[in-house]
């Protein structure tokens, strides 16, 4: 017997991926403060509330930026994150308030 695959549409394949992306601790502890305090936050900022090493932090909003679960912005030396609740909540709503 033959299971056929349906292929994966581009909304699936972004679902594995924010699950992916909140099955590591360091991610889901960035996004949850993200989400928690309602507004983009400096990288500095973020650093001090989720306690996460300097270089790690910038590995994971990397990656998460990479998935499109954050943007960022560059405003002189400091970096700025902001979650993009919009997107995420397309996909799969009331998974951020969930966390």
């Amino acid at each position: 017997m033959d299971i056929k695959q349906s292929p994966v549409s581009a909304t699936d394949e972004f679902k594995r991926r924010i699950f992916f992306a909140l099955s590591e601790p360091g991610r889901y502890k960035i996004v949850r403060m993200l989400y928690r305090v309602g507004h983009e936050m400096g990288c500095s900022e973020l650093n001090r509330h989720v306690e996460i090493d300097k270089s790690t932090m910038s590995y994971h909003l990397r990656t998460l930026r990479e998935i499109g679960l954050v943007t960022t912005r560059t405003q002189g030396r400091e970096k700025f994150v902001q979650l993009n609740v919009d997107r995420i909540n397309a996909v799969l709503p009331g998974l951020l308030a969930s966390l």
